[in-house]
């Protein structure tokens, strides 16, 4: 065995299932885990049982790490979600709707399939997402041909190595130079169907800044920020609002514009599985450099007062043992008044 690892001492009557109900891990992670730390002379056998000369068994941590994890999951007050190495697939589902004056200029339904591994290593966890396929479902035609176009330029974003905090959030991009190298390729084949027009410069442009510090791109995109949210904490306060720190969302209707949002948080315990929601809302006091853009730009159009509004809503629901996202649910409603709204819908689902 080696010298470097947990291990628990195995007492003549001791069976495998009982020690692994003693630690809270499943019968499979303690034969894996020990059986890929050992030599094969002390591997634990198909029927569950080991060899008389083995006395110990290697575990994943310390026996009262494990069982304190235990108590923390089967307490009623108490959730601990933790990340955890994770290999999943999911389908994504994102709806777009933008009206003006009661008319829906843009109204799209798009489905993404990602295959997400996560793994740890020198305890770090890294997300490796490849996204599988990008369909476009729905959208008005005279926007499909654009709407495809714009599909070619989110290439370089198919395959992503994510660093990861403790608590979830996106640290750094490990494949950086990748993503930039396949901008370049991507750049030259577009090059002959491209023309000069300031809106073709424009993007060329924006694409040789997002896709050399993508970073930035990624942590204002709103499906990686769900994909990707500080979420793995030791909840205390179920079943009730906790009031959160504000945080910025950039806007659809304001090209670009920052906006303060409030949050709350809200967690519930189901058996082994625990529901997260968050709710955000603006600040009326801390957007008001909106009112203004409103005012000069819009006001004449839409002959209608200035009343921003933003709302949005999340619900998780995840696998407390396993640390795994079963699935997400997201809608944000902007408007800048009732005559002009932006809605932004996003459903996970494990498959």
């Amino acid at each position: 065995m080696k010298s470097n690892l947990y291990k628990i001492q195995v007492k003549e009557k001791d069976s495998i299932s009982d020690i692994a109900t003693d630690l809270g891990i499943a019968v499979t992670a303690l034969i894996d885990f020990h059986n890929s730390n050992s030599q094969p002379h002390e591997w634990i056998r198909k029927d569950l049982t080991i060899a008389p000369w083995v006395k110990e068994l290697i575990i994943p941590d310390a026996a009262e790490n494990l069982r304190k994890i235990k108590n923390l999951r089967e307490s009623k007050d108490i959730v601990h979600l933790v990340q955890k190495e994770v290999k999943a697939r999911y389908k994504i589902v994102q709806k777009i709707d933008m009206q003006i004056s009661g008319s829906s200029m843009i109204d799209s339904e798009t489905e993404i399939i990602w295959n997400h591994n996560k793994t740890k290593k020198e305890n770090i966890f890294y997300s490796d997402i490849r996204q599988e396929s990008h369909q476009i479902k729905y959208i008005k035609s005279i926007y499909r041909q654009f709407a495809e176009y714009m599909q070619k330029l989110n290439k370089p974003l198919e395959h992503l190595i994510l660093e990861l905090f403790d608590e979830g959030n996106v640290k750094a991009l490990s494949n950086q130079n990748e993503v930039k190298e396949i901008w370049s390729s991507l750049k030259k084949e577009l090059k002959p169907e491209m023309g000069n027009t300031p809106e073709e410069k424009n993007m060329i442009e924006g694409g040789d800044k997002d896709f050399s510090n993508t970073l930035p791109l990624i942590k204002n995109n709103v499906l990686y920020r769900l994909f990707f949210n500080d979420l793995f904490y030791q909840y205390s306060e179920l079943d009730v609002f906790v009031d959160l720190e504000q945080q910025e969302y950039i806007s659809q209707i304001f090209a670009a514009e920052k906006v303060m949002l409030s949050k709350k948080r809200k967690v519930k315990k189901e058996g082994d599985l625990v529901r997260i929601k968050l709710y955000y809302e603006s600040d009326p006091k801390k957007n008001g450099h909106l009112r203004e853009i409103y005012n000069t730009k819009l006001k004449d159009f839409l002959q209608e007062d200035y009343s921003y509004s933003l709302t949005w809503s999340i619900e998780y629901l995840f696998e407390i043992q396993q640390g795994k996202m079963l699935s997400c649910h997201s809608k944000i409603k902007e408007q800048a008044s009732s005559k002009y709204c932006h809605l932004t819908e996003h459903t996970i689902e494990l498959i």
